[in-house]
Parts: C-alpha cells; sequence; structure tokens
C-alpha cells in the first residue's frame, strides 16, 4: 500500500517515482537493455536511407530520447505518456506513411489476430519494419501477456531480417529489420 506522499510524487513525476531507471515502460526499456539499440538504430537508419521513422509503441520515450537518430521521428502509442505521442490502434489503421516503422515489444502483448492485422497495416504504410524477434526453437514463455515471436516463421511469414542485434539481455531476443 502506498503512502499518500508515494502516491502524489508518482502523480507528480508522472508516474515515475520510484521506478528503476526512470521508466514506466518496464525492464525492456531501461537504459541498460538498450544500451545495444540506442548504437545500432542510428546507423540502420542511415544504411537504409530512412528520412522518417513512426514509432509503433513509443510508450514514455525514456530511452529513444536520448539518441539522434539522423530521421524524422514520429512517435505512437495506444496510451500517449508523453504529449508529443499521438494515440493511434495498430490493429484498427495504418500510421501515416513512412520510410520505416519501429515497433519494439509491441506486438509481443497481442494475440495472433491482433498481430497479422498489424502487420497488415504497417505493409500499408512504409517499406520496412523494425520489430521484436525472438529466435529459438520452442521458445519458452514469460506470461499469458507477452509471447516470445518467431516474426520469420507461419502465420507472420516475415522471413530472415535484414539486418537484427541482440536487444535486451535476453540472448534470444533480437531487434531486427525487414523489407515488408
Amino acid at each position: 500500500m502506498l503512502t499518500e506522499k508515494e502516491m502524489h510524487d508518482r502523480m507528480v513525476n508522472g508516474w515515475r517515482a520510484g521506478i528503476p531507471d526512470g521508466t514506466i515502460c518496464g525492464n525492456g526499456s531501461t537504459m541498460a537493455n538498450t544500451a545495444n539499440i540506442r548504437k545500432w538504430l542510428p546507423s540502420i537508419v542511415s544504411q537504409h536511407g530512412i528520412m522518417s521513422l513512426c514509432d509503433a509503441g513509443a510508450g514514455d520515450m525514456h530511452w529513444i530520447k536520448t539518441i539522434d537518430l539522423g530521421c524524422k521521428y514520429k512517435p505512437f502509442d495506444l496510451i500517449p505518456r508523453d504529449p508529443s505521442i499521438k494515440q493511434i490502434d495498430i490493429t484498427a489503421k495504418p500510421l501515416p506513411k513512412c520510410d520505416a516503422i519501429l515497433c519494439r515489444m509491441v506486438l509481443n502483448h497481442l494475440d495472433e489476430p491482433r498481430i497479422l492485422l498489424a502487420l497488415a497495416h504497417f505493409k500499408k504504410s512504409a517499406p520496412y519494419l523494425i520489430a521484436t524477434q525472438f529466435n529459438g526453437e520452442d521458445l519458452p514463455q514469460r506470461s499469458p501477456q507477452f509471447t516470445r515471436l518467431d516474426l520469420r516463421k507461419s502465420p507472420y511469414n516475415l522471413g530472415e531480417p535484414l539486418a537484427c542485434i541482440q536487444d535486451g539481455s535476453e540472448k534470444i531476443c533480437t531487434l531486427a529489420m525487414w523489407e515488408l
């Protein structure tokens, strides 16, 4: 049970008070667990001539606001946690046209039919997708709210990614880029 002061502090600080590393978006959004991708993402943007990137799941923008992507960044989320983030349900409509979509640790929270809807909308918006990918046979499940997806395989069928990098502390988790 939180004290009245703790509740006040959390409300004043956007729910960041007492949360490790200052992010409300979980362990995957800490600075430690985004170290690899913070170095990798700007280089991928540059290598592929990406001029605009829609972030489908910007969260609280804790880690991404610390890097210079070298392109126009457009943040979106189902539940905007920053005034610069626009609300969108990626399973209901496409994002604006862009060169690439970043969808890190988002599809993993959806069921299969909604993942397929999101992927269909992504294909209408961008030629590239940068998303969370889990590699391995018989991927272990963490909880009913998070599935370790292998987007290379059926029913998603994205094939082998153009590029990928380890994402976070879990060796089987990567951030991968596909041509849609």
